[in-house]
């Protein structure tokens, strides 16, 4: 029998994406969920999870004890790892291919500590392609990267020695990775291409209470799309709430509904009555298949999650000086 793929996720956008991917590429395949994932456990329970992966696990990276130095590093930290109980123990060998979005993770690290070739797979659509790559080249221009380069110590973003491929939307446009390292993988395209079935195996995972179901609903509604700048260290929660407030004032001429980001924990419920808030932990991009028809607008603060979305009519991104100065009354 084939060895199977590992596909390693840390948001729910990763899991649908391998979902779709295993899928297609048939056979027992096998899925590490990080516990970063809301509601991992119940995602790697699920029926339609095990509909497409023989093997589906959560990752528990907050046990991992830290880096350790010294001789023999890459070994200790790797037994480290699994004596925490951070993560199955890695089959070396075991695997067609590994795939994992975030290589700057503990599952990361614990892949260049066994020595295990990977892919690293875009994080979000058309990442590689960002004019903005300061920590790549901040990495870069680290006096030890020549070392690093050579497997002494860490390095991510797809500049270890061991990842073996760079995923990328468009390799002829990506600037970042030598060409030989660089191979073209559009989930733009992917998304795009759904079958019904594909569709419907997607909604077994993510829909776990339904979705609006009547176009005229959303004809003239607006779809707010929020993230956690708390979270990120940038602001306070009651700036945060002033300035989603003032961002729905200035763009909801109708129903407003939200889709906030599955690590947002702000009960936008109670900062927006009267809005429906939809399913926090459902990708964004679900509701590009699984709506019967469009929002008049969608909405977003400094995130790139309207990339390739095309469930509204018009999509608005704001920067957050922008956001801030609506909530100041400067526009």
């Amino acid at each position: 029998m084939d060895r199977p793929d590992l596909y390693i996720c840390h948001t729910a956008y990763h899991l649908l994406i391998a979902l779709l991917r295993a899928r297609r590429a048939g056979g027992p395949q096998e899925v590490w969920l990080s516990e970063e994932i809301p509601d991992a456990e119940a995602l790697a329970a699920c029926p339609g999870v095990a509909e497409v992966f023989a093997c589906a696990r959560v990752l528990h990276e907050s046990r991992w004890p830290g880096v350790v130095t010294g001789p023999f590093a890459h070994r200790r930290n790797r037994r480290a790892y699994e004596k925490a109980g951070a993560g199955p123990a890695l089959r070396k060998g075991g695997y067609r291919s590994i795939y994992i979005c975030n290589d700057w993770s503990a599952a990361g690290r614990y892949l260049q500590d066994c020595g295990a070739p990977y892919i690293l797979c875009e994080d979000t659509v058309g990442g590689t392609l960002d004019p903005d790559q300061h920590l790549l080249e901040a990495q870069r221009a680290a006096p030890d990267f020549a070392e690093r380069r050579k497997g002494r110590g860490y390095l991510y973003w797809g500049d270890s020695p061991w990842c073996r491929a760079v995923e990328s939307e468009d390799a002829a446009r990506c600037r970042i990775f030598p060409r030989e390292k660089l191979v073209t993988f559009s989930k733009q395209a992917l998304l795009e291409s759904l079958t019904p079935a594909e569709k419907a195996a997607v909604r077994r995972v993510f829909l776990t209470r339904p979705l609006p179901d009547d176009p005229a609903a959303l004809a003239d509604a607006t779809l707010l799309l929020p993230r956690s700048f708390v979270a990120d260290g940038l602001m306070d929660q009651p700036t945060q709430d002033r300035m989603f407030r003032a961002v729905a004032r200035r763009y909801a001429d109708g129903p407003l509904f939200i889709k906030t980001h599955p690590r947002d924990p702000t009960d936008y419920g109670a900062l927006f009555p009267g809005a429906v808030v939809l399913q926090r932990t459902m990708p964004s991009e679900v509701l590009n298949f699984c709506l019967p028809g469009k929002f008049k607008r969608a909405v977003t603060v400094q995130s790139w999650v309207l990339r390739g979305f095309t469930a509204a009519e018009s999509c608005v991104f704001l920067s957050l000086e922008e956001a801030l100065a609506l909530a100041a009354g400067r526009q």
